[in-house]
């Protein structure tokens, strides 16, 4: 049998022995035989295990049998990436084929959750070398297993970006290319064109929001070579990511986004103390990263950031493991500024950075 059908026949022996021999040790000897079977006549082929230590991405996410191999077959049938390496692959080489399997649609599809944990090493990354310089990411309320797939994925693609052997990299640009075109085929779930109404009951996408600025953040960094240079030294994206650049700022503005007033009226007043200020300081900070990559001077500017600067950095950075009340106890001390008087607003402060008289544009 092994011999008419060929490849596919060595997974049904497999499956039929461990199913027809209910001693183990008789089945272990069945399997020892038809191992034996595959070098002598099929050196081409691993030998089959009686059962993956392990089962690779694909398998486990569709809850399948996984036989083990290098691939395993029903990877090999799908034609997609497998997980599973030849023993002896190195380290990089196996984080490479891991995020191929990790961002594979068949497998992205079925359980996020295996992504996640594939991912982990990527996320760790993330926070430790990106977020000191772009910390609008809370890491203390941060639980991968709770966020949307959208967030991890761009996550894990900086991650590899900054991991920085060249196959990670080749990876993350990939990833970016896949994700920019998931995130304009979503556009209607997340953009607020000019005929909607929003109010303080409208949902704020924060997390796709946050996706798509680590997008336009990772394009700057990594298209030196196509991006141009306006006289003032600033950066101009490609025309396809500074649309989505563009659209990103017009459904802040319509959300009202950037106007602290509006971050409390999200929340009920019978809202915990912690939860509206994490709140408010994702919003803080994510308007002035946004502001911070604005390519052009009248797309966005500090005139329109309606907030105070964001809290106690200490604050946001603390560790998971600081509860609530820590929070609370921390945001109530700081009296160094008002976020509820305008006059503290940097949108107020920015009248003594500019001044319509003075063309230069220096800030």
């Amino acid at each position: 049998m092994i011999e008419k059908s060929g490849s596919h026949a060595l997974t049904a022996t497999v499956h039929w022995l461990e199913g027809m021999c209910p001693d183990p040790s008789y089945s272990k000897s069945c399997l020892d035989l038809l191992r034996r079977h595959v070098r002598n006549y099929h050196p081409g082929r691993e030998p089959p295990t009686s059962r993956a230590q392990k089962a690779c991405t694909a398998c486990h996410a569709r809850k399948e049998r996984c036989d083990g191999g290098y691939p395993c077959n029903r990877c090999q049938r799908r034609m997609i990436t497998c997980s599973l390496t030849r023993p002896g692959t190195t380290r990089d080489e196996r984080t490479h084929q891991e995020m191929q399997a990790l961002f594979n649609p068949d497998v992205m599809g079925l359980a996020p959750g295996t992504s996640r944990w594939i991912a982990q090493d990527l996320i760790d990354i993330y926070f430790r070398d990106f977020h000191p310089t772009w910390p609008f990411l809370h890491r203390g309320t941060f639980k991968p297993s709770k966020e949307p797939c959208v967030l991890l994925q761009s996550m894990v693609m900086m991650g590899l970006w900054i991991k920085g052997d060249p196959a990670s990299r080749d990876m993350a640009r990939a990833f970016h290319h896949q994700l920019l075109s998931a995130i304009q085929a979503q556009r209607s779930q997340w953009y607020i064109s000019e005929v909607v109404h929003p109010n303080h009951e409208t949902p704020w996408p924060m997390a796709t929001y946050q996706s798509i600025l680590l997008l336009l953040i990772f394009a700057v960094l990594v298209a030196k070579q196509e991006t141009t240079f306006d006289l003032n030294l600033r950066c101009q994206l490609p025309a396809p990511k500074y649309e989505l650049l563009v659209s990103l700022v017009e459904s802040c503005r319509r959300l009202g986004l950037f106007s602290y007033p509006n971050m409390l009226a999200r929340h009920d007043a019978s809202a915990p103390v912690a939860l509206i200020w994490v709140s408010a300081e994702e919003s803080k900070r994510f308007g002035l990263a946004l502001e911070g990559c604005r390519s052009r001077s009248e797309l966005l500017t500090l005139a329109d950031l309606d907030f105070c600067l964001p809290d106690s950095d200490e604050v946001w950075n603390a560790p998971p493991g600081v509860g609530p009340e820590s929070i609370r106890n921390s945001a109530l001390r700081q009296t160094c500024r008002d976020n509820r008087n305008p006059d503290c607003w940097i949108s107020q402060t920015s009248g003594q950075l500019y001044d319509s008289v003075v063309a230069f544009d220096w800030i």
